[in-house]
């Protein structure tokens, strides 16, 4: 396990040495090629990963067949579907690598244990997902409600710097929810 992935875990919220280590022995180091589909929409998410290392999509495919980005996550980021994780239902979305990525991974089964077994690991837990859901979350959905393409556009590349080098303007238009003409022009300045 490395220093790193032990900071991150500790970040969210202050575990005891001892209840850190139970924790961590539960997770997964996994390394997992560019494209491969971590999640598939309509499976259930078992699992919380955390990206250590790479770029990943999240998307559903509607009826007719075409993809919709919903969300990035790239380098040292949680990963999950967190209503199908929660809930034990289908998921929404699927999850692909963009990138060759590294991941530790924790199952159900194990937060179950952990959460019954330390209170600590249960306000861990609850911070986890305040910070990486719920605020996710209603960002958003205010984006989509207040900002204009062009300044969703702008302030992903203030949350993602690198987003152009590492993602496909289509999956990055898709995101946005607009062409990738539009796409073109915002980032030729003409929009």
């Amino acid at each position: 396990m490395t220093s790193e992935f032990s900071t991150f875990i500790s970040a969210i919220y202050p575990l005891s040495q001892e209840v850190q280590e139970v924790v961590l022995e539960h997770f997964q180091p996994m390394e997992y090629p560019k494209n491969f589909l971590l999640l598939r929409q309509g499976k259930p998410c078992n699992y919380i990963w955390f990206l250590t290392k790479g770029a990943v999509r999240y998307f559903y495919s509607d009826e007719e067949g075409k993809d919709h980005n919903v969300w990035f996550s790239i380098d040292r980021d949680i990963l999950t579907d967190t209503p199908s994780f929660m809930h034990a239902k289908p998921a929404e979305v699927s999850i692909q690598l963009l990138e060759d990525c590294e991941l530790f991974a924790i199952e159900r089964k194990s937060i179950d244990m952990l959460l019954l077994k330390y209170h600590s690991f249960a306000l861990w837990y609850i911070k986890l997902f305040e910070q990486y859901y719920v605020s996710q979350i209603e960002d958003r959905i205010g984006d989509l409600q207040f900002l204009t393409a062009k300044q969703r556009y702008e302030k992903l590349l203030i949350q993602f710097p690198s987003i152009g080098q590492r993602i496909s303007l289509g999956h990055i238009a898709s995101y946005l929810n607009i062409t990738q003409e539009t796409l073109s022009r915002i980032r030729a300045g003409k929009s």
